[in-house]
């Protein structure tokens, strides 16, 4: 099993164990106010779906989460979930129990989850993923688990106190497949020393180090812009000289680029394409299109030489 963080320090692991803060029962219909299983990845920056900002964004009311019910694909791993469980208990030969209990972690309960599935008289537990065809590369060697999903169910192991987790993957609608989770005392109160670490920033408004994958994020976070300039810090007019060099050096690289295309492009000419001892390279038409594009309204970072 893969361990994608750092590991917990004393303190941290000490306020696990005394159990040091006592709120009341959370309301479990407001997700701005706990952690789920399916935050958790994300928590730790292994997430393919949000960064630790956005989902920081979200638990202190910064931006609302996006609205999935009319998301078809989403619509569809629903609906298949059942199908999805069928197919394991019959493999099996067990009954599956839907259990939609919310299990809460006795000392922090803030950090909760629910599970799919419960196999009767055991005390294991499956989780139902649906993925399309593209993400088969994640799921196809039959040692591992993509990573994301091993903390979720790790997650979901400790707060339910069972020792086993299966996870039954649907993949693209027509390949199946399954693995076993044990679980990793260890494991889990790294996570949990890292949930308690981020809810902290949470409580304190402390934004998350951003992350490239927040770069588009940010018009979200932050959709207008006001009359004032800002003071820059040091670390920020390096980040802008180092932008601003690497803007250069693509303007070089892409101008080397579109000369190499034309070249091979011109040895082509009006074949379908050539052969390298390496590579084979082919210049295929294209059917053209019509359509129409939407911007939306937003910001632009624009960066321009002072005078002088």
């Amino acid at each position: 099993m893969k361990r994608v963080f750092v590991s917990a320090t004393a303190n941290q692991r000490l306020m696990l164990t005394n159990g040091m803060r006592e709120k009341e029962r959370i309301n479990m219909k407001d997700r701005t106010k706990f952690i789920g299983a399916s935050d958790i990845p994300a928590i730790l920056g292994i997430s393919p779906y949000k960064t630790p900002l956005q989902v920081w964004a979200e638990k202190t009311g910064e931006v609302q989460p996006a609205d999935l019910s009319d998301v078809e694909c989403v619509e569809w791993g629903t609906r298949l979930e059942r199908v999805v469980s069928e197919k394991f208990a019959e493999k099996h030969n067990v009954k599956l129990i839907a259990r939609k209990t919310r299990y809460v972690h006795p000392s922090f309960d803030y950090i909760s989850c629910e599970l799919d599935n419960i196999i009767a008289g055991t005390e294991e537990l499956v989780e139902i993923k649906t993925v399309n065809a593209w993400a088969w590369k994640s799921w196809e060697n039959p040692d591992e688990l993509p990573d994301h999903v091993v903390i979720q169910v790790m997650v979901q192991l400790g707060l339910s106190r069972r020792k086993v987790g299966w996870v039954a993957c649907l993949c693209g609608g027509q390949k199946y497949i399954e693995k076993r989770i044990e679980f990793d005392q260890d494991f889990y109160d790294d996570i949990i020393a890292k949930c308690i670490y981020f809810w902290e920033m949470v409580e304190k408004k402390i934004p998350p180090t951003v992350e490239s994958g927040d770069n588009s994020f940010m018009i979200e976070l932050y959709p207008t812009a006001g009359a004032n300039m800002k003071e820059a810090t040091q670390d920020i007019v390096d980040a802008v000289g180092a932008l601003q060099l690497i803007k250069s050096e693509l303007i070089v690289a892409d101008k080397a680029k579109k000369e190499l295309e034309a070249r091979i492009k011109a040895v082509i000419g009006s074949n379908l394409g050539l052969d390298t001892p390496e590579y084979l390279v082919k210049w295929i038409p294209t059917k053209g299109s019509t359509f129409q594009v939407v911007k939306k309204p937003g910001r632009m970072l624009r960066i321009t030489k002072k005078k002088g």
